[in-house]
């Protein structure tokens, strides 16, 4: 399985689901269900996703870049779907989440990396792949930090997610 073994094989794991990612392009959502809408609250805030494909099959998490939210993987869901669940959240600030002001809410990185922690817990997420687009890297590498266990692999796509970074912001 992609999800198993130890932190060297994750790293080949995320090869693999790398290569899995792109050969999926080339094939028709039309094949699979389309995905459903979801509300969670989370730390007070509105969060929105997507989510498709069996609850009983391993998850991929897709965080979305910027200026987007999770409509940017509607294509790319449905394929997904016909063999893993596939979860798409918007963050605060993106898409269909709840907006706070500035005064409310502080748009850092780490902050919104918080915010996505709390929300996989919330849904119940207990192990999952992270696809990262953009914005998605600094996001799902503190999740990947903060939580190996749970972060069974990762695909890291046009991000500003460079080594080493500041994990104050």
């Amino acid at each position: 399985s992609l999800f198993e073994g130890n932190s060297m094989s994750r790293i080949v794991n995320t090869a693999a689901i790398g290569a899995l990612l792109g050969a999926t392009l080339a094939l028709s959502p039309a094949q699979a269900e389309p995905a459903t809408y979801h509300h969670a609250q989370v730390q007070g805030l509105d969060i929105f996703y997507r989510e498709a494909g069996p609850k009983t099959a391993p998850t991929v998490l897709l965080l979305h870049g910027f200026p987007s939210s999770s409509h940017m993987f509607r294509d790319l869901i449905p394929v997904l779907a016909e063999r893993y669940h596939v979860i798409a959240p918007d963050y605060p600030g993106f898409g269909y989440s709840s907006t706070p002001g500035l005064d409310e809410f502080q748009y850092t990185f780490a902050n919104l990396a918080d915010v996505m922690d709390a929300f996989t817990a919330e849904i119940g997420l207990q192990s999952y792949v992270v696809y990262m687009q953009d914005y998605g890297g600094p996001i799902g590498m503190r999740l990947a930090l903060k939580h190996p266990e749970k972060v069974r692999g990762f695909a890291l796509c046009w991000s500003r997610w460079k080594w080493p970074w500041p994990l104050c912001c």
